[in-house]
Formats: structure tokens, C-alpha cells, sequence
């Protein structure tokens, strides 16, 4: 079972690599960040907005997006959350390894350069993004504490502080410190250095770039970030930036939360404050990317997002809550539908058999209407055939005089 569990695992993780190169569905294009952004939303709010479950197709495509599986996985009886929190770290991690590779062969090998195009790194930028929301709440969920106090034998009162997953275990100790120990070292070299840099971008080239300490450190995640802030105009590359740090109050919040229930009100005002937040930085910009489109594509995905949390807000009965949650998340996937569609169309246009195809299509259509041409031209009018037979008066003096001229030399 645990093989078959952990086979799944790898070829699953391989297909969204291929996936991701084939269609160039990367944060380089511009289209995926509103939508990655309510995607990931959505999933931690999921308990929120509504008591009742969803339609499982919507809800799966939404867990598809967080790199998740949509439902609980056991590797093997008796797995435990120390075991699932690795777990967590574990896919994104396999993910990143994988294309990596892809990038170290494509340096050493011109065939598979060839064949990658210039996709590796802003599918890799791609990943971080897509694993970022997983990996800072599994981060949250280790790191996270209770303290409990025990009254001893003697009478003495003292102080333990167990792990707030599961506190039959101690915290920071035993089994859980290599746990806590490895979320301190993905925070500090992950989750801290891209999300300031993808934040803090204008301010590192403009000021920092030159320091020599940083300058290493910053030329390996500069194509990383370029990735990123490629699609945005100049003076607004800080903006996917700023949509990381708009996600981390919602997760902290959802995550830390005990009671959803008593703090559900709560929990949608400040997620609808931070989506007007969001929603009009970006109208008074006047746009943050280069491409309309792009534009367009994400006010639609934070309106779509507002307009579900407000619904939420103002209705008190969960089955109407649900319906208008499901025909949201239905709007959503269909968006999420056409994304794919237009980079696969990107991605044929681009293609010499699919312009050789266009080429041979135009032809053939001019070699159909020729003959319709000729039809056309046959068929003169009463007016026509008359002036073809007997010349007018204009068109008869005019060959006179080109007869005397010719005769006159």
C-alpha cells in the first residue's frame, strides 16, 4: 500500500511538471496570479464560508491547485499529524527537485534546452508560488504551541508546553524537534528571502544589488523574481509581492483560529477588508500589468472572491450559502478552463506545423474563390456589352488622335 501511495505520489508530481512546460502555464505569462491567489483563499477558507460540503468536483479542482490530494491520505495505519506535517513538506519539496534537474540538464545538454524552450525557470517560479500558501501553514501548524499547566504530587505546579497538533507531544523535543527544526530552516531560507525579495524587488536592484553580501544571494533568485515581475509594468514589479503578503494574515488568522463557528464573522470581515485592499490599490494604479488582459482577469477573480465572501456575510441560511458558494467556484473553474485553453492555443500558434497548416488553409481557400472571380467578371451589365461593341464619341477621337500622331512621325 505504501508503495502504490508513494508511486501516485511521483508520477503525479511528474505530470504537473510536463504539464506546466507543455502549456507554459507560469506566473511569466500574467494570468495565473489572480487566480492562484483566489485558489489558495478559497482552500483555506473552505470550513468558513460554509458548514455544509460543496459539489467535490469544485472543491477537488480548488485542492488540484494547492497541490493537494482533496482527501485524507494514510501511507499506513496508525500515521500520525508529526508524520502528515512531513508529508506537507514532502510534495513541494519533490516538485522543486524535479525541475531543478530539468534546469541542470538543460545547461549541460542543447537538445533538452531545445525542447524546454525558455520554460524551466518560470515553471520553477511557478512551483514556489503554487507550494507557498502549503508550505507557510504547515510551518504555522508545526511552530504553533500550547501550554498547559500540571499540578504534581507535592503539590508543585509546573509549566509544559506541548505541540498544539498533538499534545501527546512535547514541544521542540524528542520526535518533534527534527520536525520544528526543519520548519525553521525552510522558513529562513525559503519563505523569508522570497517573499522579500518578491516584495522589496524594486528597492534590491535600485539601492541593494552592489552590496556584496547580498549580491550572490541575489543574482540565484533574480531570474526567479524576474519571472515574476516580468508580466508587470515597471514601477509596479512589487505587486505579486505584495499578494503573497496579503495572503499570510488570512492564513495566519484561519490557522490559529480555535472556533470557526464563534469566529466566523470575524474571520470574513477582515478577509473582505483585505480584498478591497487589494482590489482598489489595483484600480488606482490604473492597472499593475503591461497587458490589459492580465488586468482584467484579475479584478475579475477578487471580484468573483468579494462577491463570495460578502454573500456569506449577509446571508444567514447555509443552503442558500452553498448555492451561491458552488455557482462562484463554477464561474471560477470555467475562467480556470478558458486560462488553459488560450496558453494552449499560445502554444500551438507558435509551432511551425501549425502555421504551415494555417498557410495550406489560406491557399486553398484562394484557389476556391479564383473561380468565382472569373464568374463575376463574365457576367456584364446591358451598359457594359454596349460600350464593348460600339465605341463612345470620347473613345473614338481619342484613337484618332493617336492615329495622326503616329502618322505625323
Amino acid at each position: 500500500m505504501i508503495i502504490a501511495w508513494i508511486a501516485l505520489f511521483a508520477v503525479m508530481g511528474v505530470l504537473l511538471v510536463v504539464l506546466l512546460i507543455a502549456l507554459n502555464l507560469t506566473v511569466s505569462v500574467g494570468t495565473l496570479n489572480g487566480l492562484l491567489f483566489y485558489a489558495n483563499i478559497v482552500k483555506l477558507y473552505e470550513p468558513v464560508f460554509s458548514r455544509k460540503e460543496g459539489l467535490p468536483v469544485l472543491s477537488q479542482v480548488i485542492s488540484w491547485i494547492n497541490l493537494d490530494f482533496g482527501f485524507e491520505i494514510c501511507f499506513y495505519n496508525g500515521m500520525d499529524s508529526y508524520a502528515k506535517q512531513w508529508l506537507q513538506f514532502a510534495f513541494p519539496l519533490y516538485l522543486w527537485i524535479i525541475i531543478i534537474i530539468i534546469i541542470q540538464l538543460c545547461r549541460r545538454y542543447f537538445k533538452i534546452s531545445r525542447l524546454m524552450g525558455s520554460h524551466a525557470v518560470p515553471v520553477l517560479s511557478t512551483l514556489f508560488l503554487l507550494s507557498y500558501i502549503k508550505i507557510v501553514r504547515t510551518i504555522v501548524i508545526v511552530l504553533h504551541k500550547r501550554e498547559v499547566t500540571v499540578h504534581c504530587i507535592n503539590e508543585s505546579v509546573r509549566s509544559v508546553s506541548l505541540w498544539y497538533e498533538d499534545p501527546n507531544v512535547e514541544y521542540a523535543k524528542g520526535k518533534h524537534a527534527g520536525l520544528f527544526g526543519f520548519a525553521l530552516l525552510v522558513s529562513v531560507f525559503f519563505v523569508i528571502p522570497y517573499t522579500l525579495f518578491l516584495l522589496l524587488n524594486p528597492f534590491y536592484e535600485k539601492y541593494l544589488s552592489n552590496v556584496q553580501l547580498l549580491k550572490r544571494f541575489w543574482n540565484q533568485f533574480k531570474p526567479i523574481i524576474d519571472a515574476h515581475s516580468g508580466p508587470m509594468k515597471d514601477e509596479y514589479r512589487f505587486w505579486p509581492g505584495l499578494l503573497l503578503v496579503a495572503r499570510i494574515p488570512v492564513l495566519l488568522s484561519v490557522t490559529l483560529i480555535d472556533s470557526f463557528i464563534q469566529s466566523k464573522l470575524f474571520l470574513l470581515s477582515m478577509l473582505l477588508t483585505v480584498l478591497v485592499i487589494v482590489l482598489s490599490l489595483s484600480n488606482c494604479f490604473g492597472g499593475v500589468y503591461k497587458k490589459r488582459m492580465n488586468n482584467v482577469l484579475e479584478t475579475w477573480f477578487l471580484f468573483n472572491l468579494c462577491i463570495m465572501v460578502g454573500l456569506s456575510v449577509v446571508i444567514n441560511e447555509d443552503s442558500k450559502v452553498l448555492i451561491w458558494h458552488n455557482t462562484c467556484l463554477s464561474v471560477f473553474i470555467a475562467s480556470f478552463c478558458a486560462i488553459v485553453v488560450y496558453h494552449l492555443y499560445l502554444q500551438i500558434s507558435h509551432m511551425k506545423c501549425y502555421d504551415a497548416l494555417i498557410k495550406k488553409l489560406f491557399k486553398k481557400q484562394d484557389e476556391d474563390d479564383e473561380p468565382l472571380l472569373d464568374v463575376t467578371e463574365s457576367h456584364l451589365t446591358v451598359d457594359q456589352q454596349r460600350r464593348a461593341i460600339v465605341p463612345s464619341s470620347t473613345e473614338v477621337r481619342r484613337c484618332a488622335s493617336r492615329e495622326s500622331v503616329v502618322d505625323l512621325f
